[in-house]
């Protein structure tokens, strides 16, 4: 027997992994300012590595979803230590935080114009994605995904020492 991996192949000049915040509200009637600090607290890990938080993004800031795009430079050391062995393990949490019903989801994108927190939609189809069942009178919440990929890299590692003058 063989163990087949999807694939996922990633451009170190192009590529960046974005995720993708919203907030679904159940409650009714709505409750922004009850509790207090309502938001959602997300982390991106590429071979157990943070490329992405944690961090909390307030309900407020989410009237519109919003992207949060991972370092990147932090993803290219992860990406070129992964690429020896060809496996990627790519996990999405959502921290048990406050919030009602966070929902969150990755995309890997190509050429990404957007900022480091954009607004701009993605049109496409997410790699993982989070909602909690949750029901609408419960606060504290906490989803995790993960996905383990073959892993392909095009673009030369750059295993190099920066020097600055």
């Amino acid at each position: 027997m063989e163990v087949v991996y999807p694939s996922l192949a990633f451009d170190r000049e192009r590529d960046a992994f974005v995720v993708w915040l919203r907030w679904v509200s159940r409650e009714s009637p709505p409750s922004p300012e009850a509790p207090p600090s309502q938001g959602i607290r997300v982390e991106l890990m590429l071979n157990r590595n943070t490329v992405l938080g944690p961090t909390i993004v307030y309900r407020r800031d989410l009237d519109a979803p919003l992207y949060l795009r991972a370092n990147h430079l932090r993803t290219l050391q992860v990406i070129d230590a992964a690429r020896a062995r060809g496996l990627l393990d790519v996990q999405l949490i959502i921290h048990g935080s406050i919030a009602n019903a966070p929902f969150a989801a990755l995309y890997l994108v190509r050429d990404y114009a957007g900022e480091a927190i954009d607004t701009a939609t993605i049109p496409g189809t997410p790699l993982l994605q989070l909602q909690p069942s949750t029901p609408g009178d419960r606060w504290h919440v906490a989803a995790q995904a993960n996905l383990r990929v073959a892993l392909s890299v095009a673009g030369p590692s750059r295993h190099h020492l920066t020097v600055l003058r």
